[in-house]
């Protein structure tokens, strides 16, 4: 592969998945599962093949130097400092992390200590995510988190104090039994400890997840789909009273702290994954790892690659796909240097669909043109954002 830094050729970022949780949530349909020592040790191993066989691949004269490091699970913080060292001497066989300018790691409340964080800073972690959810006892009862309500606020002082100089908080709306008052409190908290960057998701009742089953027998009751939109607009209106900026339907900052990592998967920017259930787009071909732990290390073991699926979209449906990623960004999309960019007129050809979708969503105020003659969705569309998105693609 060439070695200029095209981001349609070369990755610009590296995602590993490290799949091991201290208890399953009700809510998740990851590729997770709890952890226990030998099996750690084991992933280990298959995830060192892998890394050294799919960087060998970009064909580079010296190694992958990502712009960003993204650790995701799972909770990678389950791992203990020995089995983390190990994990960051895998890493820097293989890539080269001297350019690298922001390299985050997800981690939960209580799987993190003092000398945990201070391990995490010595190895070049620049960003924490901390999956905190709610700061509401009875909502992280709901959704089987470990860590009590006390523990999130503990985990982002222990983190300042450990020196980390931008940490991020994942929060949950639109939640059973969540009220827009106690959302509220919730993202007025998170502000007020001194956060960086807030991603706001919206529950999703994955199909065969405790939660799901409960709403399926009764025993939990969605909101409604105007009680969730509202929780949305709280969300939005919260966050930016205290003059951050939403950047992304979900993401929020402290102006500055953008998250680098996940802004080069909505430019549609190329990336490598590796670890069970990772996802890879490079060079127009886009492949997705198994997601059973059992077959990822045995196919990793065996040959280096545990690839479960490939897909090479063709020019039009790849800038579909690259459309409807960029159009989750605040900052909006001109058509003609988007055309330019990608070699394809989504919007000129015999298929009129997206145009008259497009006139539609303008139309509905939906969408919106701005001064400058770019085009978003709007503040009222966001709530509604994915149904918008899935007529472009």
């Amino acid at each position: 592969m060439n070695d200029a830094r095209d981001p349609r050729l070369l990755p610009q970022a590296l995602y590993v998945h490290l799949p091991f949780c201290t208890a399953i949530c009700t809510y998740c349909d990851f590729a997770v599962e709890r952890y226990a020592a030998a099996r750690a040790v084991r992933y280990l191993d298959a995830l060192e093949r892998e890394l050294h066989t799919r960087t060998a691949a970009l064909g580079l004269s010296e190694r992958f130097a990502p712009r960003t490091i993204f650790l995701g699970g799972g909770t990678p913080t389950a791992f203990n400092i020995p089995e983390l060292q190990r994990f960051f001497e895998i890493l820097e066989r293989d890539v080269d992390t001297s350019r690298t300018v922001e390299f985050t790691i997800e981690a939960n409340p209580g799987t993190v200590d003092d000398a945990k964080l201070r391990f995490l800073l010595e190895h070049g972690v620049t960003r924490l995510s901390l999956g905190v959810q709610s700061f509401q006892p009875h909502l992280l009862q709901l959704l089987g988190r470990v860590h009590g309500a006390d523990q999130g606020p503990e985990a982002i002082s222990s983190a300042r104090a450990a020196g980390f100089k931008n940490v991020s908080i994942d929060l949950m709306h639109g939640l059973p039994q969540q009220t827009p008052e106690k959302l509220r409190n919730d993202l007025q908290r998170a502000i007020a400890l001194g956060t960086d960057h807030i991603s706001a998701y919206s529950i999703m009742y994955e199909d065969g997840t405790p939660l799901a089953n409960a709403v399926t027998r009764g025993l939990v009751t969605p909101l409604t789909p105007e009680e969730e939109a509202a929780h949305f607009q709280t969300v939005m209106e919260t966050i930016e009273s205290a003059g951050w900026t939403q950047y992304e339907v979900s993401n929020f900052a402290r102006p500055g702290f953008e998250s680098e990592h996940n802004l080069i998967y909505w430019r549609n920017e190329a990336y490598l994954g590796v670890g069970v259930g990772s996802a890879s787009s490079i060079g127009g071909e886009r492949n997705v790892n198994h997601d059973s732990v059992d077959d990822y290390i045995r196919d990793a073991m065996s040959s280096g690659l545990a690839i479960a699926s490939r897909e090479r979209l063709d020019p039009v449906a790849r800038a579909g796909e690259a459309l409807m990623l960029e159009w989750r960004l605040r900052r909006g999309v001109n058509l003609a240097e988007f055309a330019a960019r990608w070699g394809v007129d989504l919007f000129d050809g015999a298929d009129k669909s997206r145009s008259e979708s497009l006139e539609r969503y303008l139309r509905e105020g939906l969408m919106e043109r701005l001064p400058d003659g770019r085009i978003r969705i709007s503040r009222r569309g966001l709530p509604v954002s994915d149904g918008i998105l899935a007529d472009f693609v």
